[in-house]
This record gives C-alpha cells, sequence and structure tokens, in this order.
C-alpha cells in the first residue's frame, strides 16, 4: 500500500494542456491580426469617406451629440499625424506573427513556441497602450466631450486586457511543471529517433 502512494502523487507529462493553451492563442493572435490590418488599412488612408464616418458618428448623434463629418476627419487626421493607427497596428500585427508562429510551435511541444507567443504578447501590449493613448489624446481634443471618447477608453483597456491574457497563457506551460515534463518528453523521443537514422 505505502508503495503505491508515491504513484499516486507523482507529477506526470501533460500534454492537452500546452495543446489547449496553443489553440487559445492561435485564436488570440488572428483576433491581433484583424485589429492590427484595420489601425494600418485606417493610417494608409488621409482620409476616411463620408459614408464610413457617418456609420462612426450615428450612434453618438442619436443619442443627442452633434458631431459633425469634418469633426471625425479632424480626429482621423490628428492620429495619423501622431502615428497613432502606425504604433498599435504595427505592434499588434508583429505580435500577431510571433503569437501565431508560437502556437503552431506550442502546438509541436516546442517550448519556444510559448517564448514565441509571450514576447509577441508583450510587443503588442506595449505598442497597444501608446497607440492607444495618442488615439485617445486626439480624441479628447477634437470630438469634444462625445461619448466616442470613453469608447475609445474602453477600446483601449480591452486591448491591454487581452494582449495580457495572452501573454500569461503563454507563460503558463513555461512554468508548469507537468508541461515541461511533456516538452522533455517529446523532445527526448525526436532526438532518439534522429540518432536512431
Amino acid at each position: 500500500m505505502s508503495g503505491d502512494a508515491p504513484d499516486m502523487f507523482a507529477v506526470r507529462p501533460d500534454r492537452k494542456g500546452p495543446k489547449t493553451v496553443a489553440i487559445l492563442l492561435l485564436l488570440g493572435g488572428i483576433f491581433f491580426a484583424i485589429l492590427g490590418y484595420a489601425d494600418l488599412s485606417n493610417h494608409g488612408s488621409e482620409a476616411l469617406s463620408d459614408s464610413q464616418i457617418e456609420t462612426l458618428i450615428n450612434v453618438p448623434n442619436q443619442q443627442g451629440e452633434n458631431l459633425s463629418i469634418e469633426q471625425f476627419q479632424e480626429f482621423h487626421k490628428g492620429v495619423n499625424e501622431e502615428n497613432g493607427y502606425l504604433i498599435r497596428g504595427a505592434s499588434l500585427g508583429l505580435g500577431s506573427i510571433l503569437v501565431i508562429v508560437g502556437s503552431v510551435l506550442l502546438y509541436l511541444m516546442k517550448p519556444l513556441g510559448g517564448k514565441l507567443a509571450l514576447a509577441g504578447s508583450t510587443i503588442a501590449l506595449v505598442g497597444g497602450i501608446f497607440g492607444n493613448v495618442i488615439i485617445h489624446d486626439a480624441a479628447r481634443e477634437h470630438l469634444h466631450d462625445s461619448m466616442l471618447i470613453q469608447t475609445y477608453e474602453i477600446t483601449g483597456y480591452l486591448c491591454g486586457v487581452c494582449t495580457f491574457l495572452c501573454g500569461a497563457l503563454a507563460l503558463l506551460p513555461l512554468i508548469n511543471a507537468r508541461a515541461r515534463l511533456a516538452f522533455d518528453e517529446a523532445n527526448a523521443v525526436e532526438l532518439v529517433q534522429d540518432e536512431s537514422e
């Protein structure tokens, strides 16, 4: 009976955990890529079309605000002059590439994947914060007490939370003992196969 006790509490390799994290990171990386693409598209356009702006200011104006197309165009121009879209879009784009590549490697039980995804999340977090500050400041300057200012502030917080959670997820397999055992086991099997060839 006492001989069975150590086996009950022994740490066993866990391959499912890192693979589940890898799938979640892949979804996060795709989300970052979509946001980054939208920001880089905004940076690439000097002016938005009237129909785009009307869609964006429709809700605030229905709530009794009186935002004009010219005001929003000035806001867009202000963000572009300070490279707000470029900073946020480039950091989210680069971060998404690292997170996606990292998630694939992690799924293949390579610990490097977790490190790449963590680096990508950190880049997205830092660049996202800087970009969001610029966008929020431009909104306060050009959109004068509009509810859109709060919308951009909330968007900034959500972006920060998402990138932070992605980084925390990427870190989990690197610090979890069962996941590390699974990495060692998977990579030891590959080494043995290489030597036998």
